[in-house]
């Protein structure tokens, strides 16, 4: 890149571009170019810079060019762009329009040698405004095209688009093709998930345990199981065409189905089921959260210290705390926002920290706990790992006995599958767990309750506090049963606010 200083400011971009030279065809030299360029700069006082891309030979029908990417890049820092000749910016109508447009859009000045095209005049500027209306023109006919020819194929029931899974276009034909080893995947996916044991994700585990794997050659997802059955009715045969229109229609395709109508029916009535149990759960969900007050019974009014009771309200506002105040003044205290100040409450539990002379104590019961409760659920859950991994291993075997894999492949995974065996076999044998474990487990009791329902947490706050004082949305004090005193230490801190401080 080189250039001038402009005169009162005023700069040109220079464009110049090599392309392949022919033998017996008119060739215009970088050098020629960079001349007439410069020339009208010097006459219309422009100070200029030029980008250029002359290595080799560029083309143009490509804006891959690292000269003329960085002459868009900076483009606003000019108040003109030259060229030779239209040739030289694109042969690509719709690289050369966009180019159009933008310079439109920051008011820069265009001027082509070679054609006379000149937009610092009146003629020049309605060419620019005729080529952006073209533009335009050329942007809805390519739109246009696009949909008739996705609308004729669709009528001949051509699948257009990229390759769904199970299916391949053998030697680049137009029509799918069923691919035998991901048809075989297709299928497992509707028979699994129609017996209503599975969801996404733990159907895309199941499978990943039996050794199936996507076409890239990596673990299947939860995002491709739920794409397989949502398409249902492509792999029973059939193309949807205006999906999204009153008008549409399923239209017999050209390609082969991979599942039978029993098959599809099955699985789409499981998963009507499924989305109906996670809307009833979520609805179930958001009713618990407004019929539940965490701080009911042990919040007090800031102002008067009259107890406050939870109301919910139509509004935007949501649920609430209201001062039921009973005098001859009535309290100045609002309803406070419940969302607010709950979440205040349980931010202060991450404060949460065991005493060292109680560690011990607490880890033991705990451990008592978990030998209590935890038991059978470890055995379910092994039993069901045990399984899948002997499917797992009888897949290894499988495969390698029909040569799709090598000993060393054999050999790494049943290695990994009798270590899983081994840690299963550990977590069902031996009872409870370390003090350590323990600890991990009590140190976690801030993120715990966070992520709990509304009723535990309710359980919890009920338990910690013995009044919560709310003054506008805010909680400003705090009495905590003295078992937990020691627990919670950030509130024995010296505050500067205030003098008070309970003792334990």
């Amino acid at each position: 890149m080189s250039g001038l200083p402009a005169p009162k400011g005023r700069r040109a971009a220079i464009y110049i571009r090599k392309s392949q030279v022919y033998k017996g065809v008119r060739y215009i030299s970088p050098e020629m170019q960079r001349e007439a360029c410069i020339r009208w700069c010097e006459s219309d006082g422009y100070g200029y810079e030029v980008f250029a891309d002359i290595e080799g030979h560029s083309s143009g029908g490509t804006d891959k060019r690292a000269g003329y990417q960085e002459l868009r890049r900076r483009l606003k820092e000019f108040n003109a762009v030259v060229i030779h000749s239209l040739s030289r910016l694109s042969r690509n109508k719709r690289d050369y329009f966009a180019f159009l447009e933008d310079i439109q859009k920051q008011n820069i000045d265009f001027v082509c040698i070679t054609q006379k095209i000149d937009t610092t005049t009146p003629y020049g500027r309605a060419f620019l405004a005729m080529a952006v209306v073209w533009a335009e023109l050329e942007r809805e006919l390519d739109a246009e095209r696009a949909i008739q020819w996705i609308a004729a194929k669709q009528a001949r029931g051509e699948h257009f688009g990229t390759v769904p899974l199970g299916y391949s276009r053998p030697n680049g034909a137009l029509r799918l093709a069923a691919n035998r080893r991901e048809a075989k995947l297709v299928r497992q996916i509707f028979d699994l998930y129609g017996t209503g044991a599975y969801s996404d994700l733990s159907l895309a585990r199941h499978l990943n345990l039996r050794g199936f794997r996507a076409r890239s050659g990596q673990e299947i997802t939860e995002k491709m199981v739920r794409t397989v059955l949502n398409n249902y009715q492509l792999y029973r045969g059939y193309i949807k065409r205006h999906w999204r229109r009153p008008d549409r229609e399923l239209i017999k395709g050209s390609h082969p189905p991979l599942i039978t109508e029993a098959q599809a029916q099955r699985a789409l009535r499981v998963r009507q089921q499924n989305v109906q149990a996670k809307l009833r759960e979520g609805r179930q969900r958001k009713a618990a959260q407004r019929r539940t007050y965490l701080l009911a019974g042990i919040v007090r009014c800031g102002h008067c210290g009259g107890p406050m009771w939870g109301q919910a309200t139509a509004n935007k506002h949501g649920r609430n705390y209201r001062c039921r105040h009973v005098g001859v003044e009535r309290c100045q205290q609002k309803m406070v926002n419940a969302e607010v100040v709950e979440r205040q409450v349980l931010e202060l539990l991450r404060w949460f920290d065991i005493p060292l002379h109680a560690q011990e104590d607490v880890a033991k019961a705990v451990i008592a706990l978990c030998r209590e409760t935890g038991g059978n659920d470890d055995y379910i859950r092994s039993e069901a790992a045990r399984r899948e991994l002997a499917l797992r291993r009888e897949r290894v075997l499988e495969m390698y006995r029909d040569g799709l894999c090598e000993r060393k492949f054999r050999d790494r995974s049943l290695q990994q599958i009798a270590e899983e065996e081994r840690r299963w076999e550990f977590a069902t044998t031996t009872p409870g767990m370390t003090p350590i474990q323990a600890l991990e487990l009590v140190r976690g009791f801030a993120a715990a309750v966070h992520e709990s329902t509304p009723e535990a947490q309710r359980e919890v706050v009920q338990r910690v506090f013995q009044r919560i004082a709310v003054t506008d949305d805010r909680v400003t004090d705090v009495d905590v049963y003295p078992v937990y005193a020691e627990a919670l230490r950030w509130y024995w801190r010296p505050r500067a606010d205030s003098n008070r401080r309970s003792q334990p």
